[in-house]
């Protein structure tokens, strides 16, 4: 069964923007099984469902990590992440944590 996957918003970027992301290896999309337990605040942050976050392109890696992290996506500059390649390190570094934890395995 292939994984659902939830898009990371890069159509607003300059096409500056988009190579230094690229150069970063920053994800086109994460799986959405990491955001699920976060849809209340993606509700909160943007007063849209995950389903149509998705459907309209997906979340910035800003605003993807102010939902991970529970947190508004108010002052977004002000909270450290002064260009999209800071927030590209930081959500790249969130998902490499996430892949060291052990999955719950179904059972057989």
């Amino acid at each position: 069964m292939v994984e659902r996957m939830f898009p990371v918003l890069w159509q607003s970027l300059s096409w500056r923007e988009t190579a230094e992301l690229e150069a970063l290896g920053c994800p086109r999309a994460v799986p959405w099984r990491l955001l699920e337990p976060h849809a209340r605040q993606a509700m909160l942050n943007h007063d849209q469902t995950l389903e149509r976050l998705a459907q309209r392109g997906g979340l910035s890696p800003e605003e993807m990590i102010c939902v991970l992290r529970d947190e508004p996506c108010s002052n977004l500059e002000e909270r450290g992440w002064p260009s999209h390649s800071d927030a590209a390190h930081e959500l790249m570094s969130m998902l490499a944590e996430e892949s060291s934890t052990p999955q719950d395995k179904p059972k057989e």
